[in-house]
């Protein structure tokens, strides 16, 4: 049915509409919308009146949109919060988190043995890891282990949880963490790889995670619209 001219503009109106639409249809995260010319020919809108709505409802982050394919209903933001897994921070917003190895290489430690305290020449895997929380990628992560802290690694199951794998199976558990934060835009990779259609802002965390010792050097890119870290800072 087509707007009726009021005093409260169509895009807002629009905006509730989609909102109270997910609510009532009880919409999941990663579920599509309709698209904007279905939305232009149901409610009698120009594509510009519609495209403002949904710029407007992606910035308070309840739809993602990706280019070339429509819009989305988006997830609640992950968020870490000290050192906790990928698997905890997506369980804990009720999310089911999945896992895909991307590649899984032993090789030389070079430049990564000075942050593992080991020689350049001594073995490490590298293990690049596809992060998503009910079937949204949000997160690629690389891993740098020394070999001779994980032997059999390969065997392991590295869909889930590195933490569980190494308390589990090798009885390291990660004690503290020296982490850094940059943002930086996506590569065509990892506009792939995420479901970007485009060029993005990404996150970047890098650490650099202890036991007693270093265990592993972790690089990460997350989606920004779909994760935030929480520092707590005290004096």
């Amino acid at each position: 049915m087509p707007f009726k001219k009021g005093p409260i503009p169509a895009y807002f109106r629009l905006k509730q509409i989609i909102i109270d639409d997910i609510k009532k249809k009880g919409m999941n995260p990663g579920d599509m919308l309709p698209s904007e010319r279905e939305y232009c020919e149901r409610f009698g809108l120009s594509r510009m009146t519609v495209r403002q709505a949904l710029k407007e409802l992606e910035h308070e982050g309840i739809i993602v949109r990706e280019r070339g394919r429509g819009s989305f209903v988006a997830i609640p933001p992950i968020e870490q919060e000290g050192i906790m897994s990928f698997t905890e921070m997506v369980r804990a917003k009720g999310l089911e988190p999945e896992t895909e190895v991307l590649e899984f290489q032993k090789r030389p430690a070079g430049p990564w043995g000075e942050f593992l305290e080991i020689g350049e020449k001594e073995e490490i895997y590298e293990i690049t890891r596809l992060r998503k929380a009910s079937g949204v990628p949000i997160a690629v992560e690389t891993v740098f282990i020394p070999a001779l802290l994980v032997p059999g690694i390969e065997a392991a199951d590295l869909s889930g949880s590195l933490f569980t794998v190494l308390q589990e199976r090798y009885g390291i558990e990660i004690k503290r963490s020296k982490t850094s934060f940059s943002a930086v835009l996506s590569t065509p990779e990892m506009e792939k790889v995420l479901m970007l259609g485009g060029t993005w802002p990404l996150l970047r965390v890098e650490s650099l995670n202890f036991y007693t010792k270093p265990i592993y050097y972790e690089i990460s890119h997350y989606r920004s619209d779909q994760f935030k870290i929480t520092v707590n800072i005290s004096r």
